[in-house]
Parts: C-alpha cells; structure tokens; sequence
C-alpha cells in the first residue's frame, strides 16, 4: 500500500514537473514573442496637427529653366478642394465637458482608470460580437490604442499589427497626460462628410462652435465615430438617433448625466444645418487628380493613415510641383466644356473623357474627367476612375506586342483569318463585319482589327504570359487576375480581345502605349514633388522609364499602327493630311457597342479617349467612332501648342523596309504584279535587320472567290466575345478572298 502510495506520488510530481517545465517554456517563448512589440513607441510629434490652416498649393512649370538648369515652377491659380477635409484644431478647454464625456461612455469607460489599454473591454467586445453575432455597439480598442491606429496608419487586421498597436498604447500613456490624448483624438476622429475632429463636426452638420453644442448634439457627433456611413446624420438620421440614445443611456448609467438631462436629450429632434459648399472647391480635373495621387502615395509610399494623409494635404502647408501644362488643359477643357463637340445617341449624351501624355516622361499633361462644364467637387472622373472594357485598343498591348518581343512575328507573317471554335453554335471569334478574309498578313490584322489573328498568337504567346505581360509589366492592375471564387480577366477575350470583366481606366491604358515612343514604359504622374512646409521632399516622381520593348521592336510597333491611321479603322482621320502630323493608334469597339475608343500619339503627344454611357447601353444613333473626330480636333489645338523639335517618330535605322506580297510575307516580285487585280497591292512592310524575308515570291493565283457574310446578329449572351471595331466593307478588296495554291 506504501508502495502504491510512494509510486502514485512520483507519478504526480513527475506530472507536475513536466507542467512546470511546459508552462516556463510557454511562457518563455511567449516572452520571447512579445518582447520586440515591448519596445514599441510612436513619434510624439504626430499629437500637436498645426492649429494654422494650410491648404497644399499647386505649382506648374512653363518648361522655363533656373541659372542652375533646375525646373521653374510658378503657383497656379487653383487651390486643392478646401472640402477635401475639413479640420477645426481644438484645444482641450475649448471641447465642451458633454462631448468629452459621450465619447468616453461609448468608446471607452474605463479611460482614466486603464494605462492604455483595457483588457476587461477587449474580451467584453469579442464576448458581445460572437454571442450576438456581430452586435458591434461597443468596440474592443480603448480611445488610445484607436488614437494610435489613426496617427500611424497601422489598420491591417493581424497580430502583430494589434500588438504593436497595444505596447504602442502603453508606452504613450507613460509619456503624456490623458488630456492630451484625448484632445489629440478628437481632433482627428473621421466624422464623416469629409470632417476630421469634432470641431469641423460641430460647423459642417449644426453651423456651431463645439462648444455651442447641445447635449443631444453632443451625442450625435459620438455616435459618427463607430461607423462614419451608417451613422452620419444626413444620410441615416434613424441610426444615428438609435445609437444617440445608446450613447445617453450610457452616459446616465456613468453618472455623467442625470434623469432629467437625459430625458430633455432623448427627446430632443436634432436641427441639422444646410450643407455646406465652398465655391473654391469647384476645381479642375487636374487637380482633383493631383490631390488623389498625393493622398494615395503618402498612404502607400509614406505608410501615412488616411486621415493623416488628408490632414496633410489639407492643412499642412505643402508644395505640389505638378505636371501639368497650363495651356494644354485649358484647350482640353475648352473643347469637353461644350458639350455640342459631342455627339448625342438614341439614349441621350454619352459620356466622355481623354488624358494626354508625354510619352517620353509620363507627364499628364492634360486630363478631362467627363463632358459639360464641372459645377461640383469629386465628381465621377471618367478618365482616372471608370474602368471600362478595352476593346481592340488592347490589342497591340496584350498581343502584337509580347509576340514581337518574342519573336513570333514580323511584318509578314502570315495567318488565317478564320474562325477556330464554336461558341453557341456559332463560329468564333467573329470579326466585327462578319467577314473571314483567308491568308492575312500581321499587317492586315493590325490595321483591320481582326478578331481571329489576335486569338491564335495568344495561344503561342500563352494566355498566362500575355496576362502578365499587361498586368505586371504594363500596370494595367485592374485586370481581375485569376481566382476560382470570381470572374476574372485570365481569359483569351480580356487579353485579345478587350472583353474584361471589369475594364481598364483611361489613364492606364494610355499610359501602357508609352512603350512604342522608345520601348519604355513611362509611369503616367500627375506631379514631380511634394515638398513639407519646411521645403523638404516628402514624395517625388523621377523620369525613369523601365524598358519593356527595344527600340527597334517599338519602332516596328509604331509603323504598325501607323496603317491603322493610314487605311485601317481609324482611317477618317484628318490630322496627318491636313496637318502633315504622323499619327500611330488603335481603335476599340466593346460588347454591343456600349464602349469606344482611341489611342493615338503623335511624335510629342499621346492621348487616350474613351466615350460611353454612365450606365453601359449600346451607343446606338451615333455613326463611325466618334473618338476619333475628338482626336482630331483636340490634337490639331494641342499640337499648335505643344509641338516641339519632332516632326516624326523616333525611328531607329535598323528597322528597314521591305516590299514584300501580302498574300504570302514573302518579298514581292513582278509576278505578284501580274497576278493581283490591284497593282498597289504589294507592300512596303517593316523589318528588324535579319528578320526580313529571304525568299521571293513564288505563289501562282487564281479562283477568286466572293466574301461570304456571316450572321451579325447582336451575341449578348457571349459577354466575353467580339465586338470589334465597325468599318464600312470597300468595294474593290477583291484579293483577301482569293484561294492561294501553293506552286507545283
């Protein structure tokens, strides 16, 4: 029985030794774990925003130069949109004792007892969420730790994130007073509407000082904080007064208010102040993009929160050196001002928008965000913001071009222009006339805009390269890449066809055809610097192209879209006959005709214009493809004057011609003279030295046959197939119908 005693007490403390010896590891390791996070701290300058309004300023350059060679910039005659956000620097003593006191009840009762961060709550929260399945009325983060996720930007939902963020809570409290922590946080709480801290609160939604405010108005402005949209008093008076009454009731429950208080507030009807506009926010395009451009690149490149971000921006004194030409942007708001310039459908006025670029730097030299004059702030920017499908236009981006760099084609390579699937029944991809033209060369396919050439070399390129190649070496980043659970555009008729899911902005897909100037993608940037108050350099934008293309394959490319203007699909062109001014592009017509485009460039100048409807319906009533009356006659103003020392393109040498017969890529003879009706019909093709065709022509022709037209009904229920762009059939193409024989 000793033994069995003696033996059972061994076992236990045997037991115990292997706990004791667990839990010292655990709590090592744990230790190990948090002790970086220990040492975290936060820039105690980020608690004292100036109290001075400062609204950013814009600079642009007149292309003049300094004693030193730099850049001289001169202020624009715009300010960025005062209502970006709006901020009223408060002091502790000037932030009513009732407003303090409700956003303490709701977000963090326990706030002068705790040294930063609230355990009981934490798990009180997560208890709250899980039991009452996403019941949110009171948040886990004491006022502190919330103060710290809004001045560092640090908003990712992971561990390491919520334990800097905690230790961060900490340290702060260990260095500062609690009001100093709240006057900090209230001052940079987002409210909505565009206002940052209860000051600007207090004026936008009751046109009052925060001091002025009632107790119930007190309550209503502690209530935005949990979810600016869904209690912004404008927008949902009914929530904001639900969670208005949760915040009193809270606050009787503290003794911070009494019954009597409580009652006269619930009972209150809240008297919200007109909105309030500021005419100087009626800005350009241009600027409104400049002002997205800096938030976005402080936020990501900066790490800065986005509140922090618009503070900045707002009131912070900065220097933005634009990229702007003046005398650009006003001819291309003059001409999308007058909205007679643009044609009208049977389903009203489409929309419109166009960016012009300098291709050799990525400068946005010019951009308009739709059509008529712009009356409001923020308003829906079709040219930076609205993706739409592409169309052909992508074409020489998502396929001529990666085949070229791969060495799949030249010139003269030849293909058949035939269907080779079946969609519904139907032969697919039809091209948009509903014609098939037989043996084809690249050149034909390019100019015409053939459905089914562009679909058989992304089957040699690889559906994945060519995605990739527009994707991550283009930048066009809204393409859907590829997942299971979502449509996406890892499809053969995204890619070669221009049917995404979602589309492309017109910025992007403009800025993608920088690569045929010099083979150089240029990043399209709307500013060079942003300078602090202090004249430092927060954020700058260098010319620095990444080489995607050599300069004899974008050459190539350039006299490629050269014969899109000359007798393709954009041949109504008036530019470079009237003007003499060489034009290289591509046209782009999406599914059932809901989009338009064109992308041309002249040897200075590259501009982008799409045209559609607000909500996507056919442009049905509008004839040819009105973009390119747009081109031109945007172009012929801004050519006037933009145009520099290039009267061409930059053409490298090594890029020879060759005459080659169209039939077969190989050099032309007499005997192609002879066999083709038409005598111009062998042409000057376009080779890289040692690419061109070393055997002449040795075909014999016969058996003319005559097109036969397939159906063109509308294929709505094909999302992801044709419409091409739409050209009128000329009456005297007799030798793309031709049956070729090879010789005996």
């Amino acid at each position: 029985m000793k033994k069995q005693r003696k033996k059972k007490k061994h076992i236990f403390l045997g037991v115990l030794s292997i706990l004791l010896v667990l839990i010292i590891l655990a709590t090592t390791a744990a230790v190990i774990y948090i002790l970086p996070y220990s040492r975290a701290t936060m820039d105690l300058s980020l608690l004292a925003p100036a109290e001075e309004r400062k609204p950013a300023v814009l600079y642009v350059s007149d292309g003049k130069k300094g004693p030193d060679g730099e850049t001289v910039y001169h202020p624009l005659d715009e300010t960025l949109p005062t209502d970006l956000r709006r901020q009223v620097i408060l002091t502790y003593e000037e932030i009513p004792q009732n407003l303090i006191n409700a956003f303490v009840a709701i977000e963090d009762k326990r706030f002068y007892e705790h040294q930063g961060v609230d355990f009981i709550r934490t798990f009180h929260a997560a208890y709250n969420y899980v039991s009452k399945k996403g019941d949110a009325s009171f948040g886990g983060s004491t006022i502190t730790q919330q103060l710290v996720k809004n001045l560092t930007g640090q908003t990712d939902r992971t561990p390491d994130r919520k334990l800097t963020e905690i230790f961060t809570a900490i340290d702060l409290e260990k260095k500062v007073e609690k009001k100093t922590i709240l006057t900090a946080y209230l001052n940079v709480i987002n409210l909505g509407n565009g206002c940052i801290g209860v000051g600007a609160a207090a004026d936008a939604y009751f046109d009052k000082k925060a001091s002025e405010l009632t107790l119930a108005e007190c309550a209503a402005i502690a209530a935005i904080t949990n979810n600016p949209t869904r209690y912004n008093p404008r927008t949902h008076p009914d929530e904001n007064m639900r969670r208005r009454k949760i915040i009193l009731t809270e606050m009787l429950s503290q003794g911070y208010i009494g019954e009597e208080e409580y009652a006269r507030a619930v009972g209150e009807a809240l008297t919200l102040c007109a909105e309030k506009k500021d005419a100087s926010s009626m800005t350009s395009w241009y600027t409104e993009m400049v002002a997205a451009d800096v938030l976005r690149d402080l936020q990501v490149r900066l790490g800065y929160s986005h509140e922090r971000a618009a503070l900045l921006l707002a009131n912070g004194g900065l220097v933005i050196e634009a990229a702007m030409n003046e005398a650009l942007q006003a001819a291309l708001t003059e001409y999308y001002e007058q909205e007679e310039n643009f044609p009208v459908g049977t389903s009203g006025h489409p929309q419109s928008s166009a960016i012009i670029i300098d291709p050799y730097s990525g400068d946005i030299l010019a951009v308009s965000g739709a059509v008529g004059r712009k009356e409001a702030y923020y308003l829906q920017n079709y040219a930076t913001a609205t993706k739409r499908p592409a169309g052909s236009a992508i074409k020489p981006l998502g396929v001529y071009a990666p085949a070229l760099k791969e060495g799949l084609i030249t010139w003269g390579s030849i293909y058949e222009d035939s269907p080779t699937l079946e969609k519904n029944g139907r032969p697919w991809p039809k091209n948009a006339d509903g014609l098939y033209r037989g043996r084809v060369t690249i050149r034909d396919a390019v100019a015409q805009s053939l459905n089914t050439v562009p679909v058989e070399i992304v089957r040699a390129i690889g559906l994945e390269n060519s995605f990739d190649f527009l994707r991550n070496t283009l930048h066009m980043e809204s393409l859907i890449p590829a997942n299971q659970n979502s449509a996406n555009d890892m499809t053969v008729s995204s890619v070669a066809l221009g049917q995404q899911h979602g589309g492309v902005t017109v910025r992007e897909l403009t800025a993608a055809y920088t690569i045929f100037t010099e083979g150089l993608y240029r990043p399209p940037v709307s500013y060079h610097r942003v300078l602090d108050a202090e004249g430092n350099v927060l954020l700058e934008n260098k010319s620095v192209g990444e080489r995607v293309l050599t300069k004899q394959e974008a050459t190539l490319m350039t006299h490629l879209l050269e014969t899109v203007t000359e007798d393709g699909t954009a041949r109504g062109l008036k530019l470079k006959d009237e003007s003499g001014i060489p034009v290289a592009g591509k046209t782009g017509t999406t599914q059932n005709n809901c989009d338009r485009w064109f992308v041309g460039y002249t040897p200075n100048l590259l501009c982008g214009i799409w045209m559609g409807y607000e909500y996507p319906v056919p442009l049905d009533g509008i004839d040819g493809n009105p973009c390119l009356t747009v081109f031109d006659e945007v172009m012929s103003a801004c050519e006037e004057i933009y145009r520099g020392s290039r009267v061409d393109f930059d053409r490298d040498p090594s890029v020879i011609p060759v005459r080659v017969c169209p039939l077969t890529g190989e050099i032309a003879t007499p005997e192609c003279y002879d066999a083709l009706i038409d005598k111009n019909l062998p042409q000057t093709g376009w080779f890289i030295e040692g690419t061109e065709p070393k055997d002449a022509c040795r075909l014999h022709f016969g058996g003319w046959m005559e097109s036969m037209p397939l159906e063109t009904e509308s294929e709505t229920d094909e999302p992801s197939t044709q419409q091409e762009d739409t050209v009128e059939s000329q009456p005297n193409e007799p030798w793309w119908f031709s049956r070729i024989l090879p010789w005996p």
